[in-house]
């Protein structure tokens, strides 16, 4: 990633159209709580876990199978929901260093979007931020600030150890044997159940507890997503 500089990208431009077959081997895609409930009646949302570091993931499984996004194989995204962020390539946000908390924004150079020719001008001729690039920068600060509190919000939920790790039996069409996907993990509902009263009410108080349901709920998208799943593997 390239710091973005208004002299020395004076004249760079974004191109509006959004090709999101970037993901099209990606088959989880990180998401944050913002997204549980609206993902939630398209897309499984699972958790998976960083062995380095211990740190859990939300993500929306998008195929049955790894090395595959089924809704990424053509250019346009065609669901009628859409992950936060989704759209925010080719710019990001990196940290100046890593104990600062101060931001800089950045760009992809091999990105198709970029380009001196077409598009969405950064800069205007003063070399001022446009209107364009503002609203993208403040896209982009709020996907940070939502992946914090995403972070924050899973980490309450493995504290009270309610994260389990979970192997799923999917049978695909072509297929003799069940595909089992394993490295996800899941709110385990026992758990939850035997919570205190205090420990519940906690979580409800913090708003967790429609973010815990959503997910819960949107496993029952595994069955969209094998017939999905079948279908792309039939053609």
């Amino acid at each position: 990633m390239t710091p973005l500089n208004n002299k020395l990208h004076a004249n760079l431009k974004i191109q509006q159209a959004n090709d999101v077959s970037r993901f099209k081997n990606q088959q989880l895609i990180p998401i944050t709580v913002q997204d549980f409930i609206p993902l939630s009646t398209e897309f499984p949302i699972v958790f998976v876990k960083n062995e380095d570091t211990g740190q859990f993931t939300s993500v929306a499984m998008m195929a049955i199978r790894t090395g595959v996004n089924l809704y990424c194989q053509e250019t346009k995204w065609s669901c009628a929901v859409t992950p936060v962020g989704f759209h925010n390539a080719p710019l990001s946000l990196v940290k100046t260093s890593e104990n600062s908390d101060e931001v800089m924004v950045c760009f992809d150079e091999k990105s198709n979007f970029m380009s001196a020719d077409s598009g969405e001008a950064l800069f205007d001729v003063e070399g001022q931020q446009t209107e364009f690039l503002n609203r993208r920068i403040q896209a982009l600060l709020s996907v940070a600030e939502f992946t914090e509190q995403t972070q924050t919000i899973i980490n309450i939920l493995a504290r009270k150890k309610l994260l389990i790790s979970k192997q799923l039996n999917v049978k695909l069409a072509s297929e003799q044997e069940p595909t089992l996907i394993s490295g996800i993990y899941l709110v385990d509902e026992k758990a939850l159940n035997a919570l205190s009263s205090e420990e519940f009410e906690d979580l409800r108080t913090k708003g967790l507890l429609p973010l815990v349901y959503a997910h819960l709920a949107s496993l029952h998208q595994i069955t969209r997503l094998t017939m999905k799943q079948n279908a792309f593997e039939a053609k």
